[in-house]
């Protein structure tokens, strides 16, 4: 049996699909999934999916799931649609296994690779940014930020990618691009903690396992939390998610109560 799963998006969209991936390869189909396929690379390496592609295939599939508005899109009676956003707060994933009727279905909270990394001791990546200026502090904050981890005994290392069209690499003395997501993966990896903003590349370390905190401003964490066990996720609750209509105050990315938030986490 075959399968085919439409998803384009950036990274994070992309992971947050992986668990419907290895429900439906589970039940024994044969996986391609259409959209961003240097995204998808991390579950073909997990046995989630068969191949993933950037082009409508010519094959015939025993299933399809379409996550977009687009009704017309690989229209026929086997199609199932999936809107993209809930109508409701509830975490993607659970409303994705909602939509197809997984919800009994498991699904693995770490990504399992074929390859092993070692750790690097007290090593903490941080990425400073992600795609859209709305959810990203002002930089002193993670200058400020720097020497508080670095006076608890950790080596810094900031990362940025193709998404950060607004990264100021002057500003960050210790900081690589990595542009393929294995080398990315690998890299993570390496991290005893890692620290990020509400990212693709904050998913996926939340899914490797890694210790993360994951920064929340004017999105919703109830909704779009990563995958993971691992993982803190610090906002402020007195401020109301509002993305993408944004405030002009942002208050929910104050940096001093966010250094506040992350010097609490140190000490409990």
């Amino acid at each position: 049996m075959k399968a085919l799963v439409y998803r384009m998006g950036g990274l994070g969209d992309s992971l947050l699909v992986y668990p419907v991936l290895e429900i439906i390869t589970r039940k024994g189909y044969e996986v391609t999934v259409w959209g961003n396929p240097e995204y998808f690379q991390l579950a073909e390496k997990s046995g989630f999916c068969k191949k993933s592609i950037f082009y409508e295939p010519a094959d015939q599939f025993d299933r399809i799931i379409v996550f977009s508005k687009n009704r017309e899109l690989l229209h026929n009676h086997k199609t199932i649609y999936v809107e993209p956003l809930p109508d409701k707060r509830i975490w993607i994933v659970k409303y994705y296994l909602k939509k197809l009727n997984f919800e009994r279905e498991s699904f693995s909270e770490k990504l399992k690779l074929p390859f092993s990394i070692e750790k690097s001791d007290k090593l903490c990546i941080i990425h400073p940014s992600s795609g859209s200026q709305k959810k990203n502090p002002e930089p002193n904050f993670f200058l400020q930020l720097e020497k508080f981890i670095e006076n608890c005994g950790y080596k810094v290392l900031y990362i940025s990618g193709p998404a950060e069209k607004y990264f100021n690499k002057a500003l960050f003395k210790n900081s690589i691009y990595l542009e393929d997501i294995t080398e990315l993966t690998k890299t993570l990896l390496q991290a005893s903690l890692y620290i990020g903003v509400d990212s693709g590349v904050s998913h996926l370390s939340s899914y490797l396992g890694i210790p993360s905190i994951v920064i929340f401003g004017p999105t919703d964490p109830v909704v779009w939390h990563p995958i993971g066990k691992n993982v803190t996720v610090i906002r402020d609750e007195n401020c109301k998610p509002c993305f993408p209509n944004i405030c002009t105050d942002r208050q929910c990315l104050r940096r001093e109560k966010l250094i506040e938030k992350i010097k609490d986490l140190f000490q409990s």
